[in-house]
């Protein structure tokens, strides 16, 4: 005869296979859940920032997060670079844009991991249309006003300053520099490519800035990677090359008036 006095109601046991499997869905759903990584830029100018949430620094993540096939996602902090040199001599596990290991010290190299170029950028001479002036050696800049962002070092221009060889006057930030220039409180000025060709397209100051062709310097900005993150680094570097032929990426680019090459 069978007791059914310790016999499991059938609905109960639909109910335990129900949060079973309820259990194991949720923790499926969580384990396919992109890792998030922090990217960390000091860049808060245009065209890396442009306004709230928009600007060449928001969209390079939300391409990334687009294309990280569930497996990465990136959150971007906008901080001063003090900060971000703090978070990078604890070697914390960080993603830093816009950048070059020229900037980060003699060992930048070796210290962290870099991935391909994405931007071909440099720092460039410009002036105005009613007295455009090209600057192909130091000289050139003797008995002139240079004007320069606070806070922005060029190693050869600071050097002939010290030297008495010719003034340089600083605007605290880059729209100011371009209106120093037009206000005539400054003869010439330089500012990084990227930013200067954004600004003047920005403002419509085409009829009134002259670009010299010699360029100041040249340079690439790369990716920095700090701590430990190799598949972080894989995933950039792929993901860098496929951006380089991506005509989603090219139009992100054109509207920041920016090259396509990178190289």
């Amino acid at each position: 005869m069978i007791n059914n006095r310790h016999r499991i109601p059938l609905a109960s046991i639909y109910r335990l296979v129900a949060l079973i499997c309820t259990f194991f869905a949720m923790l499926s759903q969580k384990s396919s859940h992109a890792a998030e990584y922090e990217i960390y830029s000091y860049h808060n100018v245009p065209p890396f920032i442009t306004g709230k949430n928009e600007g060449l620094s928001y969209d390079l993540v939300r391409y990334l997060n687009k294309h990280g096939n569930n497996k990465f996602q990136f959150k971007l902090n906008i901080i001063p670079r003090k900060r971000l040199d703090t978070l990078l001599e604890a070697n914390s596990d960080i993603i830093v844009p816009w950048v070059s290991p020229e900037w980060f010290g003699i060992n930048a190299r070796s210290l962290f991991l870099w991935t391909e170029p994405l931007l071909s950028d440099g720092n460039i001479y410009f002036s105005r249309k009613d007295n455009p002036i090209d600057i192909k050696e130091m000289a050139d800049l003797n008995s002139l006003m240079l004007g320069g962002v606070l806070g922005h070092r060029y190693a050869a221009i600071d050097k002939e300053v010290a030297k008495g060889n010719f003034s340089r006057t600083n605007a605290p930030h880059e729209r100011n520099l371009i209106k120093m220039l037009i206000g005539e409180r400054a003869d010439i000025a330089i500012m990084a490519e990227s930013s200067a060709r954004y600004l003047v397209w920005e403002g419509k100051l085409d009829q009134e800035i002259y670009f010299s062709p010699y360029k100041h310097s040249a340079f690439l900005r790369r990716l920095l990677i700090s701590g430990y993150l190799p598949q972080v680094h894989l995933f950039l570097d792929d993901m860098i090359l496929k951006m380089n032929t991506d005509p989603e990426w090219f139009a992100i680019k054109s509207r920041y008036q920016l090259p396509i090459e990178t190289n």
